[in-house]
């Protein structure tokens, strides 16, 4: 009996000589039959509801969907905002202050201050 190294026998288990099985790539743009073409074009398109689907008795089930855009209360006052910017680095008023500031350039004029409370 002969003995092989353990690295002549993964050579033999594991050779590279090629690939046994050949690659095939899908076709990219298949052909499609002209009835199941029409088919998949109707598919394919989005629907909007123009008015809300209703019920026999005349109340909506489905509504299309209305846009939100809600008011975001600040978490203080315009002139603690204003106060907030002479503050050091190191103050936690100032971060909030700052993200305060993000948040008034993201939203715009959906960002509100809190109401003076007297």
């Amino acid at each position: 009996m002969s003995t092989q190294s353990e690295k002549e026998i993964l050579n033999q288990l594991f050779n590279d000589d090629g690939e046994k099985h050949p690659v095939i790539d899908a076709e990219p743009n298949p052909e499609v039959a002209k009835d199941i073409q029409s088919y998949l074009q109707k598919v394919e398109k989005e629907q909007f509801l123009d008015q809300p689907i209703t019920d026999d008795f005349g109340q909506p089930l489905i509504s299309p969907p209305v846009p939100q855009q809600p008011k975001i209360v600040l978490p203080m006052t315009q002139n603690q905002y204003l106060l907030g910017f002479q503050q050091k680095v190191t103050e936690s008023i100032r971060w909030l202050v700052t993200w305060c500031g993000r948040l008034i350039k993201i939203l715009g004029n959906r960002a509100d201050f809190r109401k003076n409370e007297i």
